[in-house]
Protein backbone atom coordinates (compact mmCIF):
# COMPACT_ATOMS: atom_id res chain seq x y z
CA UNK A 1 0.00 0.00 0.00
CA UNK A 2 1.03 3.87 -0.31
CA UNK A 3 2.30 5.23 2.87
CA UNK A 4 0.47 8.61 2.57
CA UNK A 5 -3.38 8.34 1.61
CA UNK A 6 -5.16 10.99 -0.19
CA UNK A 7 -7.00 13.11 2.55
CA UNK A 8 -10.30 14.70 2.10
CA UNK A 9 -11.47 16.99 5.07
CA UNK A 10 -15.34 18.83 4.93
CA UNK A 11 -16.55 20.95 7.42
CA UNK A 12 -20.21 20.53 5.77
CA UNK A 13 -21.85 17.96 3.57
CA UNK A 14 -19.48 16.93 -0.07
CA UNK A 15 -20.83 18.72 -2.65
CA UNK A 16 -19.85 16.17 -5.48
CA UNK A 17 -21.66 17.03 -8.40
CA UNK A 18 -19.15 18.34 -10.63
CA UNK A 19 -16.50 15.79 -9.93
CA UNK A 20 -19.22 13.11 -10.15
CA UNK A 21 -20.58 14.47 -13.66
CA UNK A 22 -16.78 14.65 -14.46
CA UNK A 23 -16.38 10.69 -13.51
CA UNK A 24 -18.31 9.53 -15.56
CA UNK A 25 -16.93 10.86 -18.73
CA UNK A 26 -13.47 10.12 -17.53
CA UNK A 27 -12.69 6.68 -19.16
CA UNK A 28 -12.02 4.63 -16.33
CA UNK A 29 -11.46 1.07 -16.34
CA UNK A 30 -13.22 -1.60 -14.54
CA UNK A 31 -10.29 -3.19 -13.45
CA UNK A 32 -6.68 -1.42 -13.00
CA UNK A 33 -3.36 -2.24 -13.02
CA UNK A 34 -1.67 -3.40 -9.76
CA UNK A 35 0.23 -0.41 -9.20
CA UNK A 36 -2.64 1.12 -9.06
CA UNK A 37 -4.44 -0.47 -6.76
CA UNK A 38 -2.41 0.34 -4.21
CA UNK A 39 -4.71 3.47 -3.76
CA UNK A 40 -5.64 4.76 -0.54
CA UNK A 41 -8.15 7.70 1.26
CA UNK A 42 -8.71 9.20 4.43
CA UNK A 43 -11.50 11.33 3.99
CA UNK A 44 -13.38 13.07 7.30
CA UNK A 45 -16.90 15.29 7.77
CA UNK A 46 -16.49 16.96 11.29
CA UNK A 47 -19.65 17.93 12.60
CA UNK A 48 -21.89 16.19 10.48
CA UNK A 49 -25.72 16.21 10.88
CA UNK A 50 -28.78 14.54 9.22
CA UNK A 51 -30.89 16.70 6.91
CA UNK A 52 -34.57 17.07 8.46
CA UNK A 53 -35.95 17.04 5.40
CA UNK A 54 -34.34 14.29 3.80
CA UNK A 55 -34.83 12.03 7.02
CA UNK A 56 -38.54 12.79 7.26
CA UNK A 57 -38.64 11.48 3.67
CA UNK A 58 -36.27 8.39 4.13
CA UNK A 59 -38.50 7.30 7.34
CA UNK A 60 -41.57 8.54 4.95
CA UNK A 61 -40.15 6.00 2.03
CA UNK A 62 -39.13 3.27 4.18
CA UNK A 63 -41.87 2.50 6.61
CA UNK A 64 -40.15 4.18 9.26
CA UNK A 65 -41.44 5.82 12.49
CA UNK A 66 -39.66 8.54 13.92
CA UNK A 67 -37.91 7.00 17.53
CA UNK A 68 -36.19 10.53 18.09
CA UNK A 69 -33.24 8.63 17.15
CA UNK A 70 -31.30 7.86 13.09
CA UNK A 71 -32.73 4.75 11.35
CA UNK A 72 -29.96 2.17 11.76
CA UNK A 73 -29.28 2.57 7.61
CA UNK A 74 -29.80 6.32 7.58
CA UNK A 75 -26.42 6.52 8.45
CA UNK A 76 -25.13 4.72 5.58
CA UNK A 77 -26.79 7.39 4.06
CA UNK A 78 -25.86 10.25 5.89
CA UNK A 79 -22.35 8.57 5.09
CA UNK A 80 -22.95 8.77 1.07
CA UNK A 81 -21.57 12.44 0.59
CA UNK A 82 -17.98 11.42 1.89
CA UNK A 83 -18.28 7.90 0.31
CA UNK A 84 -18.79 9.84 -3.01
CA UNK A 85 -16.17 12.32 -2.45
CA UNK A 86 -13.79 9.29 -2.69
CA UNK A 87 -15.20 7.79 -6.00
CA UNK A 88 -15.48 10.49 -7.63
CA UNK A 89 -12.18 11.65 -7.16
CA UNK A 90 -9.89 12.34 -9.75
CA UNK A 91 -7.28 9.78 -8.72
CA UNK A 92 -9.86 7.13 -7.68
CA UNK A 93 -8.72 4.71 -10.87
CA UNK A 94 -12.09 2.53 -10.88
CA UNK A 95 -15.30 3.50 -13.37
CA UNK A 96 -17.85 4.26 -10.82
CA UNK A 97 -20.57 3.14 -13.02
CA UNK A 98 -21.33 -0.79 -13.01
CA UNK A 99 -19.96 -1.17 -9.03
CA UNK A 100 -21.70 -3.39 -7.48
CA UNK A 101 -22.45 -3.07 -3.62
CA UNK A 102 -21.35 -6.60 -2.36
CA UNK A 103 -22.06 -6.35 0.98
CA UNK A 104 -22.25 -4.28 4.24
CA UNK A 105 -21.22 -5.02 7.81
CA UNK A 106 -22.45 -2.50 10.68
CA UNK A 107 -22.37 -1.80 14.65
CA UNK A 108 -24.75 0.51 16.02
CA UNK A 109 -23.18 0.86 19.60
CA UNK A 110 -25.46 3.38 20.87
CA UNK A 111 -28.05 5.71 19.60
CA UNK A 112 -27.91 9.00 17.60
CA UNK A 113 -30.58 11.54 18.23
CA UNK A 114 -32.29 13.36 14.84
CA UNK A 115 -30.38 16.40 15.00
CA UNK A 116 -27.02 15.36 17.26
CA UNK A 117 -23.73 16.24 15.80
CA UNK A 118 -21.29 13.38 14.69
CA UNK A 119 -17.79 13.29 13.18
CA UNK A 120 -17.95 10.98 9.85
CA UNK A 121 -14.46 9.06 9.14
CA UNK A 122 -14.42 7.26 6.06
CA UNK A 123 -10.84 5.15 4.70
CA UNK A 124 -10.58 3.29 1.65
CA UNK A 125 -7.27 1.25 1.69
CA UNK A 126 -6.51 -0.22 -1.83
CA UNK A 127 -8.74 -2.70 -4.32
CA UNK A 128 -8.00 -6.20 -4.15
CA UNK A 129 -8.03 -8.56 -7.37
CA UNK A 130 -10.84 -11.14 -6.67
CA UNK A 131 -11.75 -14.07 -9.25
CA UNK A 132 -15.15 -12.15 -9.59
CA UNK A 133 -13.34 -9.08 -10.13
CA UNK A 134 -11.42 -6.25 -8.28
CA UNK A 135 -13.07 -5.41 -4.82
CA UNK A 136 -12.48 -2.47 -1.87
CA UNK A 137 -14.12 -1.45 0.95
CA UNK A 138 -14.90 1.96 2.77
CA UNK A 139 -14.63 1.95 6.25
CA UNK A 140 -17.05 4.33 7.89
CA UNK A 141 -17.29 5.18 11.77
CA UNK A 142 -19.60 8.09 13.12
CA UNK A 143 -17.89 9.78 16.63
CA UNK A 144 -19.64 11.51 19.18
CA UNK A 145 -17.62 12.86 22.43
CA UNK A 146 -14.59 11.35 21.22
CA UNK A 147 -16.17 7.70 21.12
CA UNK A 148 -17.37 5.52 18.65
CA UNK A 149 -21.35 5.14 18.19
CA UNK A 150 -21.63 3.50 14.75
CA UNK A 151 -19.72 1.86 12.27
CA UNK A 152 -19.63 -0.13 8.89
CA UNK A 153 -17.80 -1.64 6.25
CA UNK A 154 -19.18 -1.65 2.88
CA UNK A 155 -17.50 -3.92 0.00
CA UNK A 156 -17.46 -2.80 -3.87
CA UNK A 157 -17.15 -4.96 -6.21
CA UNK A 158 -16.07 -3.98 -10.06
CA UNK A 159 -16.89 -6.85 -12.16
CA UNK A 160 -14.86 -8.50 -14.70
CA UNK A 161 -18.35 -9.18 -16.53
CA UNK A 162 -21.86 -11.09 -15.87
CA UNK A 163 -22.54 -14.70 -16.11
CA UNK A 164 -23.50 -15.67 -19.40
CA UNK A 165 -23.98 -19.22 -18.15
CA UNK A 166 -26.99 -18.69 -16.55
CA UNK A 167 -26.04 -21.33 -14.15
CA UNK A 168 -26.93 -20.69 -10.61
CA UNK A 169 -24.27 -20.98 -7.69
CA UNK A 170 -24.50 -24.19 -5.76
CA UNK A 171 -25.91 -23.90 -2.32
CA UNK A 172 -23.62 -24.19 0.13
CA UNK A 173 -25.12 -26.88 2.71
CA UNK A 174 -25.94 -23.55 4.92
CA UNK A 175 -29.29 -22.72 3.94
CA UNK A 176 -31.60 -23.51 7.05
CA UNK A 177 -35.44 -23.94 7.04
CA UNK A 178 -37.38 -20.64 6.44
CA UNK A 179 -40.35 -21.90 6.55
CA UNK A 180 -43.16 -19.43 5.72
CA UNK A 181 -42.75 -16.23 5.14
CA UNK A 182 -43.32 -13.59 8.15
CA UNK A 183 -44.14 -10.76 5.87
CA UNK A 184 -45.05 -10.08 1.60
CA UNK A 185 -44.96 -6.80 0.25
CA UNK A 186 -44.57 -4.83 -3.51
CA UNK A 187 -42.26 -2.88 -4.44
CA UNK A 188 -43.73 -0.46 -6.83
CA UNK A 189 -41.48 0.47 -9.95
CA UNK A 190 -40.88 4.14 -8.73
CA UNK A 191 -39.28 2.80 -5.76
CA UNK A 192 -35.77 3.39 -6.95
CA UNK A 193 -36.36 7.08 -7.79
CA UNK A 194 -38.67 7.25 -4.85
CA UNK A 195 -35.25 6.30 -2.68
CA UNK A 196 -33.10 7.59 -4.48
CA UNK A 197 -33.36 11.06 -3.20
CA UNK A 198 -33.26 10.77 0.35
CA UNK A 199 -30.86 8.18 0.45
CA UNK A 200 -28.48 10.28 -2.06
CA UNK A 201 -27.56 7.15 -4.67
CA UNK A 202 -28.77 8.08 -7.63
CA UNK A 203 -27.08 5.00 -9.27
CA UNK A 204 -28.94 5.28 -12.85
CA UNK A 205 -29.64 1.50 -12.92
CA UNK A 206 -32.26 2.00 -9.91
CA UNK A 207 -33.83 5.18 -11.49
CA UNK A 208 -35.37 3.63 -14.78
CA UNK A 209 -35.98 1.23 -16.57
CA UNK A 210 -34.62 2.91 -19.35
CA UNK A 211 -31.32 3.88 -17.93
CA UNK A 212 -30.73 -0.19 -16.35
CA UNK A 213 -30.83 -0.96 -19.75
CA UNK A 214 -27.54 0.37 -20.39
CA UNK A 215 -26.32 -1.87 -18.09
CA UNK A 216 -27.79 -5.00 -19.07
CA UNK A 217 -30.91 -5.32 -17.01
CA UNK A 218 -34.32 -5.09 -18.24
CA UNK A 219 -35.78 -3.05 -16.07
CA UNK A 220 -34.85 -0.18 -12.78
CA UNK A 221 -33.47 -2.36 -9.85
CA UNK A 222 -34.30 -1.93 -6.54
CA UNK A 223 -31.67 -0.61 -4.20
CA UNK A 224 -30.43 -3.33 -2.12
CA UNK A 225 -30.09 -0.88 1.17
CA UNK A 226 -33.79 0.03 0.29
CA UNK A 227 -34.66 -3.16 0.63
CA UNK A 228 -32.98 -3.74 3.62
CA UNK A 229 -34.52 -0.51 5.43
CA UNK A 230 -37.73 -2.40 4.68
CA UNK A 231 -36.72 -5.45 6.42
CA UNK A 232 -35.58 -3.86 9.36
CA UNK A 233 -38.56 -2.14 10.12
CA UNK A 234 -40.21 -5.49 10.17
CA UNK A 235 -37.11 -7.01 12.44
CA UNK A 236 -36.35 -4.38 14.69
CA UNK A 237 -39.80 -4.75 16.18
CA UNK A 238 -39.85 -5.67 19.73
CA UNK A 239 -36.15 -5.21 20.54
CA UNK A 240 -35.27 -2.90 23.02
CA UNK A 241 -35.03 0.82 21.49
CA UNK A 242 -31.69 1.74 22.44
CA UNK A 243 -30.17 -1.84 22.25
CA UNK A 244 -26.87 -2.01 20.51
CA UNK A 245 -26.83 -4.12 17.47
CA UNK A 246 -24.82 -5.90 14.77
CA UNK A 247 -26.57 -6.05 10.83
CA UNK A 248 -24.57 -8.17 8.44
CA UNK A 249 -25.98 -8.08 5.09
CA UNK A 250 -25.20 -9.95 1.26
CA UNK A 251 -26.42 -8.71 -1.80
CA UNK A 252 -27.43 -11.24 -3.62
CA UNK A 253 -29.83 -11.50 -6.81
CA UNK A 254 -31.07 -8.10 -8.31
CA UNK A 255 -34.53 -7.45 -7.73
CA UNK A 256 -36.19 -5.73 -10.65
CA UNK A 257 -38.93 -3.41 -10.28
CA UNK A 258 -42.60 -3.17 -10.12
CA UNK A 259 -41.70 -6.54 -8.26
CA UNK A 260 -42.96 -8.65 -5.31
CA UNK A 261 -40.99 -9.96 -2.07
CA UNK A 262 -41.28 -12.07 0.43
CA UNK A 263 -39.65 -12.14 3.99
CA UNK A 264 -38.10 -15.44 5.80
CA UNK A 265 -36.89 -15.59 9.76
CA UNK A 266 -34.83 -17.96 11.36
CA UNK A 267 -34.38 -17.71 15.07
CA UNK A 268 -30.82 -18.89 16.89
CA UNK A 269 -30.94 -20.97 19.63
CA UNK A 270 -28.17 -20.91 22.14
CA UNK A 271 -25.30 -19.51 22.18
CA UNK A 272 -26.65 -17.59 19.37
CA UNK A 273 -29.23 -16.53 21.36
CA UNK A 274 -30.50 -12.52 19.93
CA UNK A 275 -29.75 -13.73 16.39
CA UNK A 276 -31.84 -13.23 13.91
CA UNK A 277 -30.94 -14.83 10.30
CA UNK A 278 -33.44 -13.48 7.79
CA UNK A 279 -33.12 -14.00 3.72
CA UNK A 280 -35.37 -11.82 1.44
CA UNK A 281 -36.85 -13.62 -1.61
CA UNK A 282 -38.06 -12.86 -5.50
CA UNK A 283 -41.28 -13.89 -5.99
CA UNK A 284 -42.47 -16.21 -7.10
CA UNK A 285 -39.00 -17.48 -7.93
CA UNK A 286 -38.05 -17.60 -4.73
CA UNK A 287 -34.33 -16.70 -5.27
CA UNK A 288 -32.85 -14.70 -2.42
CA UNK A 289 -32.22 -10.96 -3.25
CA UNK A 290 -30.67 -10.13 0.29
CA UNK A 291 -29.76 -12.37 2.89
CA UNK A 292 -28.08 -11.33 6.31
CA UNK A 293 -28.47 -11.68 10.30
CA UNK A 294 -29.36 -9.30 12.68
CA UNK A 295 -27.89 -10.03 16.44
CA UNK A 296 -27.94 -8.05 20.01
CA UNK A 297 -24.59 -7.17 21.08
Amino acid sequence: MSDTPISLKYQAAPRNGAALFTSLFAGRPTQVRVEQQAIRFDAHWHGARADAARLAQYRQVCGLPDTGTLPLLYLHAMAMPLHMAILSHARFPLRLLGLVHWSNQLESLRPIANGEAVDMHCTLDGIEATERGQSFAIHTTLSTGGSVAWRETSTFLSPLGRSKSGKKPAPDGSEPDWGPPIAQWAVAANAGRRFAGPSGDWNPIHVSALTARLFGYPRAIAHGMFSAARCLALLQQGLPANAPLALDLRFKRPLLIPGQVALHTVQGAAPDQGTTRFVLKVQPSGEPHIDGTLRLL
